[in-house]
């Protein structure tokens, strides 16, 4: 599996493309009040699509990333008990099944990598493997670390503890900051409805309040100047509400 590619299922492609009908709606409206900017806007969904899939991709390789720490300790802690490796990515195997459903992707990799000791792989090489298709840092690391530590005759339980130790507090600080930032992010999503609550309660209580800007060609290049502010503010609001530890 490629963790850098991402292809909608069914229901999420209903999902989006009535999300996005929506949004163009609700653009069209506020800004042009026109059916021809509605059409105009729908033909927008190809560049919409590609955000959500980098959203989502984000979100799958945070979450490997987490997962992919508690499999390693569990590994660890396993290695620690006297179980062999094979035994210890097993053990791992069925304590992400309990937490995670036997579908999550470390399973799958777990599967992958226990299968490949069965048939005399590398360790090594397994774990490389993974971390390319994965693109998450902390897996390289590990991969790299890994290997050099196997090179100069390290003990793979001693690359596993130290590996666990320096997670854990790096996860620790993590979790904080996400707190904040998650706290930061819900205040940008409010921040971004709120225009069009405050244009909508003052056309709706003052007829014709807004006329002067549809349908006239001041109108619409004031209208399009305030629409790429707002979409400038939008995207720069999601990226600096964006974790990165």
């Amino acid at each position: 599996m490629n963790y850098d590619k991402y292809s909608f299922s069914v229901k999420e492609t209903i999902r989006y493309s009535a999300l996005w009908i929506a949004i163009c709606a609700c653009l069209a409206f506020f800004f042009y009040r026109s059916y021809i900017a509605f059409a105009l806007f729908l033909c927008g969904f190809p560049l919409y699509a590609k955000y959500i899939k980098r959203i989502r991709i984000a979100k799958r390789k945070a979450e490997l990333s987490d997962r992919f720490v508690d499999s390693i300790r569990s590994v660890s802690g396993n290695l620690e008990s006297g179980n062999s490796v094979e035994n210890a990515f097993a053990g791992a195997y069925r304590d992400m099944i309990s937490l995670y459903g036997e579908k999550d992707p470390i399973c799958a990799e777990l599967r992958k990598i226990i299968r490949g000791l069965d048939n005399n792989c590398v360790l090594e090489e397994l774990l490389s493997d993974f971390a390319a298709r994965s693109g998450v840092k902390e897996i390289r690391d590990f991969a790299d670390i890994f290997a050099i530590g196997k090179r100069t005759g390290g003990s793979l339980r001693e690359i596993m503890a130290d590996y666990v130790t320096i997670t854990k507090n790096k996860n620790e600080i993590r979790s904080e900051l996400k707190i904040q930032i998650e706290a930061a992010a819900f205040e940008h999503r409010i921040m971004c409805v709120v225009p069009f609550g405050i244009l909508l309660y003052v056309g709706g209580t003052n007829r014709g309040y807004f006329d002067g800007l549809y349908h006239n060609f001041t109108g619409i290049a004031f209208m399009t100047v305030c629409l790429a502010v707002y979409i400038t503010a939008f995207l720069w609001g999601s990226k600096i509400t964006e974790i990165k530890v």
